[in-house]
C-alpha cells in the first residue's frame, strides 16, 4: 500500500527571529499553523486509506476458499469396483475434498481414491459402503 507522504512543515515557530516583529494575532496563527496543515493532510489521506483497506478486502476475498457440506445417506450398497458420484465437483489432488463415512474421517488413497483429473465429482471406496450409510463431503473450492 501507498500513501501520499506527509510534507508538512513542522517547524515554524523555530524559524521565527529571536525577537520576532509579529503581532500576537500573527504569533498565534504561526503556532497553529502545524496542527491546521496536519489536520489538512489527514483529511486528504483518510480517502486513501479507505481506498486501500477496500482494496484489500476485495483481494482476501477473492483468495479466500468456501467450504460446502453436504450430507448424503446410500441408497444402495457401493462396490469397490464402481466410481461414486458426488454431490458436487472439486478438484483433484488438491486436498479440497473430505469423506466422511459413519462421522469418521476417511484417509486419502487409504480408504479412497480420487477419480479424474482437474475438476472432478467421482471417487471410488476401498471398502463396501453398506446402504442407508451416512456419508458427509466437505468440498473447499
Amino acid at each position: 500500500m501507498s500513501l501520499s507522504r506527509c510534507e508538512v512543515e513542522t517547524n515554524n515557530i523555530q524559524r521565527l527571529p529571536d525577537t520576532p516583529a509579529l503581532t500576537a494575532n500573527e504569533l498565534k496563527q504561526c503556532f497553529d499553523r502545524v496542527g491546521k496543515d496536519l489536520k489538512e493532510f489527514l483529511n486528504l489521506l483518510i480517502p486513501e486509506i479507505e481506498k486501500a483497506d477496500e482494496d484489500m478486502k476485495k483481494s482476501i476475498q477473492s483468495q479466500m476458499l468456501k467450504t460446502y457440506k453436504y450430507d448424503v445417506v446410500t441408497g444402495v450398497a457401493i462396490t469397490e469396483s464402481e466410481d461414486y458420484t458426488i454431490p458436487s465437483t472439486y478438484k483433484v489432488n488438491t486436498n479440497g475434498l473430505d469423506v466422511y463415512f459413519e462421522g469418521e474421517l476417511l484417509i486419502l488413497n487409504k480408504n479412497y481414491q480420487e477419480r479424474g483429473t482437474g475438476e472432478s465429482n467421482k471417487i471410488r471406496f476401498n471398502f463396501k459402503v453398506p446402504k442407508d450409510s451416512n456419508l458427509i463431503f466437505v468440498i473447499r473450492k
